[in-house]
């Protein structure tokens, strides 16, 4: 068993405490009604580097040229990112996509999470027909633990992949095996780790978490916050105690 994988026996989910200090920082913000469309906004901003989130009736920005949001309406204000969890969830989950923009990865951004590839990273079926590209799907969280009231941030993290063929077009299962045959569907079902030789691979999922996802958790546990806050991804997921007090 490899150093990654050394994890206490049971059932875990995919989430990964985010610790969060409970410091002011410093947030740029106006009215929601001053801006009732928030896409052209940030159109406005793309040459920057500021970000703007809606949340109930305000507007937050920040970012490291968010003074530039004084010339639009916006005031500079200190908050606890606790009072204000949608918007520090937000934070968690661009700063943490930004820390691996740094190592080459590139984001596909989708409704409510984000697709994450390292397109140098790659494995091809023996026919050479088929790429097998291995990411990872994200999204941010927060839970509230009864136990003593207070809010737990999070990232979820879970593998994902992309299928390409020589010329870099889009494969799923089905085209695979019209045009390059079952054989060659199956190979890819096994790099995925869906199956092995003898058939379904009922452990899939913790091979992904101890094989790929720890170590990518690991590699990436430090980070920073887009208003300049430092935080730490813990190593280790959370653990479900069956029969136990809830988050």
């Amino acid at each position: 068993m490899t150093e990654h994988s050394k994890i206490e026996l049971g059932v875990y989910l995919n989430l990964f405490p985010v610790d969060v200090l409970q410091d002011l920082v410093k947030v740029m913000v106006t009215d929601r009604s001053q801006y009732q469309n928030l896409q052209l906004l940030r159109d406005e901003l793309k040459t920057n580097k500021v970000q703007v989130y809606a949340d109930n009736d305000k507007i937050y920005g920040y970012g490291d040229d968010s003074i530039t949001l004084k010339e639009k309406g916006f005031n500079v204000i200190e908050i606890c990112l606790y009072n204000t969890p949608y918007l520090t969830g937000r934070m968690i989950l661009e700063g943490f996509l930004e820390r691996l923009r740094q190592d080459n990865y590139e984001v596909i951004e989708r409704k409510g999470r984000c697709e994450v590839f390292n397109w140098n990273e790659i494995n091809f079926t023996r026919d050479g027909n088929v790429k097998v590209f291995r990411g990872f799907d994200l999204r941010s969280i927060f839970l509230l633990n009864h136990n003593n009231n207070k809010l737990i941030f999070g990232l979820v993290v879970d593998v994902t992949y992309a299928l390409r063929d020589k010329t870099d077009q889009h494969l799923n299962f089905h085209v695979i095996r019209h045009k390059f045959g079952n054989k060659t569907l199956l190979e890819v079902r096994q790099i995925q780790g869906d199956l092995i030789p003898t058939g379904i691979n009922t452990e899939v999922a913790r091979q992904r978490l101890l094989e790929h996802i720890l170590p990518f958790v690991k590699r990436f546990s430090r980070f920073s916050l887009p208003c300049n806050l430092d935080v730490n991804l813990h190593h280790e997921p959370i653990r479900v105690v069956l029969g136990g007090d809830r988050l």
